[in-house]
């Protein structure tokens, strides 16, 4: 499945979700889709409110694009140790 990441990892989530959904049902998919750290945080900071489709969640949660290669702060820190 892979983990999901930026803008792109969202949509995938979201695409897959029945709506309206709240966010707290939005951020539980998000964890068992495998949504990377960086996604669950931006989503958790989201106001409480009901959601009802896609391109709302999208516009709540400013993510940036995802990139191949791209990883949240802490991949690359272990990435750095591992080269040290």
């Amino acid at each position: 499945m892979g983990v999901k990441r930026g803008v792109d990892g969202l949509r995938q989530i979201v695409d897959a979700m029945d709506f309206p959904a709240d966010k707290d049902a939005i951020v539980e998919r998000a964890l068992a889709a495998d949504g990377d750290e960086e996604l669950v945080s931006a989503l958790r900071a989201m106001p409480p409110a009901d959601f009802y489709e896609p391109n709302e969640v999208l516009r709540a949660v400013p993510l940036p694009e995802s990139e191949p290669g791209s990883h949240t702060e802490s991949a690359r820190a272990r990435e750095h140790d591992q080269e040290d």
